[in-house]
């Protein structure tokens, strides 16, 4: 496995963490940061022209981490 492939990896399992832990924690940062973290090996991986689309990755962000929160704090 070469060194993209292990960061990538590694930035995927940072994500899944940061998610859990705001997701426990109700913060809306650290959900936010886990999403970009999350979003963007996706991006680098299924599109060969990922630069463009990583605009859109703090917007997506957003709108998971409201949505995420939303049912966190709502039962």
């Amino acid at each position: 496995m070469n060194l993209l492939n292990f960061s990538l990896v590694s930035l995927v399992v940072i994500a899944l963490i940061l998610l859990i832990f705001g997701v426990k924690r109700k913060s809306r940062l650290s959900i936010f940061f886990g999403v970009i973290a999350f979003i963007t090996p996706l991006l680098y991986i299924s599109f060969n022209n990922w630069i463009v689309l990583l605009l859109l990755v703090p917007a997506i962000s957003f709108v998971i981490s409201d949505i995420v929160r939303k049912k966190v704090i709502t039962p």
